[in-house]
């Protein structure tokens, strides 16, 4: 087993079993977590220290206590930056899931109408947004109808924080900000499909992975340098590359352009499962899955300092639905 799932588990059982009465020259253990994560999110001591409010000593032996607690080195230090470890990386993980899980209990102790209250900025995928989210939207502004939401639908990469929204809900690929919190709601699995048209007129009568280098790729806007693809029946495995001739920055657009014959495209079967019954669209090479093409569609929001009370209720009920769909398209 990899030594730091090992240790994520040590780290676990060690954590909540000692961070009520763990203590450390005076420093309780939740406070020591608290500035290692400082530490690693602004990759110095005097960045996490002046960000903190406490002295450079102060920051590094908190650092040095959870080193000889833990008896395993965390962070890496040089004259330029601090960087972690693969334990230390496995740690701070920890520390966040911890530290998020106290943040939200005082949260839901200390809850007031205050919290319920103001303007939520969301930023959504855009087909996600469109085919799936109505109707969680609907439920959490008839429970919270004070709650203002302002959504802003997008098929790129995001930085959070930088671009001033509470929180994303987007693939998990499409988060930029390294110190974001991700929860991941569901998972997709893409399929390869062409509309009756494109396989009538390309004449698409080939059965094997191989062919689909020969025809008109449709992808979306990061497909547009080519991307490899594993397609797999059984122990019969193929890895071919494909270049698009059209991309799109949303995959609705995506889909409409393969119902229109313009070529073939992969696409979520979640997203276009109305299209495959009626016949507008058709699987190519059904036989064969494509293999690792899963994709996580996630929950994102700053990390648990800068996290607003109205986002912590968005964020708690979206977790707590029935499951959104089987399977998400991006």
């Amino acid at each position: 087993m990899h030594l730091a799932l090992l240790f994520g588990r040590y780290a676990r059982r060690l954590l909540w079993g000692d961070i009520v009465h763990a203590k450390g020259d005076g420093m309780d253990l939740i406070e020591s977590m608290t500035i290692f994560v400082g530490v690693a999110e602004a990759e110095g001591f005097n960045r996490a220290a002046g960000k903190l409010g406490l002295s450079k000593s102060v920051v590094t032996r908190a650092i040095a206590q959870l080193e000889a607690r833990l008896n395993v080195r965390l962070l890496q230090r040089t004259t330029r930056r601090v960087t972690l470890t693969d334990i230390g990386a496995t740690y701070l993980n920890e520390c966040r899931e911890i530290l998020e899980h106290i943040a939200s209990t005082e949260a839901n102790v200390s809850k007031s109408n205050a919290e319920t209250k103001g303007e939520l900025r969301i930023a959504v995928s855009t087909s996600f947004a469109l085919e799936r989210l109505p109707p969680f939207l609907k439920a959490y502004a008839d429970l919270y109808p004070e709650v203002d939401l302002r959504l802003t639908l997008l098929d790129r990469e995001i930085d959070i924080v930088d671009e001033g929204f509470d929180l994303a809900i987007v693939p998990e690929r499409s988060i930029m900000s390294g110190t974001s919190i991700v929860r991941m709601l569901a998972s997709y699995s893409n399929v390869a499909v062409a509309s009756p048209i494109y396989v009538r007129a390309a004449q698409f009568l080939e059965d094997t992975p191989l062919s689909l280098e020969r025809h008109v790729f449709i992808g979306r806007a990061i497909d547009a340098k080519g991307r490899s693809v594993t397609l797999a029946a059984g122990d019969d495995v193929h890895t071919i590359h494909l270049t698009p001739r059209f991309t799109a920055n949303n995959l609705l657009m995506v889909q409409r352009m393969t119902m229109t014959g313009m070529g073939f495209s992969l696409l979520p079967q979640s997203l276009i499962e109305r299209e495959l019954v009626s016949g507008s669209l058709v699987r190519l090479l059904a036989h064969y899955a494509i293999a690792e093409d899963e994709s996580n569609i996630c929950i994102a929001y700053p990390s648990r300092k800068y996290i607003r009370a109205v986002a912590r209720t968005f964020i708690d009920h979206i977790l707590n639905w029935p499951p959104l769909v089987p399977s998400c398209p991006s």
